[in-house]
């Protein structure tokens, strides 16, 4: 039987970050640095707040656009952490985790042929789901100078888009760059979303949101990093008044609402304290940054829990040498950037395995 599947789908392919998790399931032992979630399990009084939820029978529908006990939260962080001061309960929608709200913008917000600027390296889901809806993508390396931006200075742009902390380079913008592109979005006419889902994660306190001086953007949040609650699945967005209602109506008819019982851990989760879980992380990138530098083109991450690493050669050749020689797990690079000069690896690890998975890289290096 012949299965015909939309043209859409011939533009998109199995993630590769899905198929490291089937690879190192598949290897007895794996040096596994590819798992983009923390490895610390999350925080206990969080789980019992999600269970307590349950026993209270609060496993109904919730409003399409969240509780509002948590917008009301939400609201506050907003204010408090990102100095977002308009971030009010009716611009605030609560989804289910990152990839639902992107999906939704890029339905709400992309036609055929919309050109959208990416900035570069990028999270693989930004260009990927771009594409299947048809638009046309500008790439923007992350180093960028205000001056940069010159050549798009006559462009129609549908969106801007990056991610800050950066996945995959750990990479911190500057206030200076979040200037340049909120004024490239105002002259150009676009959206500016920025998906800070590793904000928690910032070691030198360099970040900033771009909301806090520009009211347009679009601000995407969650909880899946900070808390190492990736299955559970909570998210949020700030946006215009208008752009939000467009967001909630497509909710309702897609995931409907964020899952009920993991809104109230997120009620949770936004009192609890995770400095000692950033210490370790910071502890860890400056372990692999000192034991990497002299092996490997690599820039000190800043944010995030991640590396990437200039290769010689190709990135795709290097990860299979790795696996067959080391059994370590790690990511090409072209699933990020356009080349393949590339590979990233996660910090998000027991400390035992990231010195196994160090000395593996020193080896592979020569």
């Amino acid at each position: 039987m012949t299965f015909l599947l939309s043209d859409k789908m011939g533009m998109i392919d199995s993630s590769p970050i899905r198929k490291a998790f089937e690879l190192a399931a598949s290897i007895k032992d794996p040096i596994n640095l590819s798992i983009g979630q923390p490895h610390f399990p999350c925080p206990p009084n969080i789980v019992e707040a999600m269970n307590k939820a349950a026993l209270d029978g609060k496993t109904s529908y919730t409003l399409t656009g969240g509780i509002p006990e948590l917008k009301t939260a939400l609201t506050g962080k907003y204010e408090e952490f990102n100095g977002i001061k308009y971030a009010t309960p009716d611009r605030i929608l609560i989804t289910s985790g990152i990839s639902s709200a992107l999906f939704l913008l890029f339905n709400a917000l992309v036609n055929p042929g919309d050109e959208c600027l990416v900035i570069s390296p990028y999270f693989l889901m930004y260009p990927a789901m771009l594409k299947f809806y048809g638009a046309k993508i500008e790439l923007l390396e992350e180093k960028f100078k205000k001056e940069d931006l010159n050549i798009f200075k006559n462009k129609k742009f549908k969106l801007i888009i990056y991610s800050n902390p950066s996945n995959p380079s750990g990479y911190v913008f500057s206030k200076e760059q979040l200037e340049a592109l909120a004024e490239l979005a105002e002259s150009t006419g676009a959206y500016l979303i920025s998906d800070e889902i590793y904000e928690l994660f910032d070691y030198d306190k360099q970040f900033l949101s771009v909301g806090k001086f520009y009211e347009k953007t679009i601000t995407l949040s969650g909880f899946s990093k900070s808390f190492n609650m990736t299955g559970l699945r909570l998210a949020s967005i700030v946006s215009p008044v208008e752009i939000n209602k467009a967001l909630t109506t497509l909710q309702q008819y897609t995931v409907v609402c964020a899952p009920s019982i993991t809104q109230y851990a997120g009620l949770e989760a936004l009192k609890t304290d995770m400095k000692s879980y950033i210490d370790d992380y910071r502890e860890k990138r400056d372990f692999v940054y000192n034991e990497l530098k002299d092996h490997y083109e690599i820039d000190k991450s800043g944010g995030a829990f991640y590396y990437f690493l200039k290769i010689k050669g190709n990135d795709e050749d290097f990860i299979k040498r790795a696996v067959e020689e080391k059994k370590l797990i790690i990511v090409p690079g072209f699933i990020f950037h356009p080349s393949h000069s590339y590979i990233r690896l996660s910090f998000a690890s027991s400390t035992e395995n990231l010195k196994k998975g160090v000395k593996a890289l020193q080896e592979l290096s020569k």
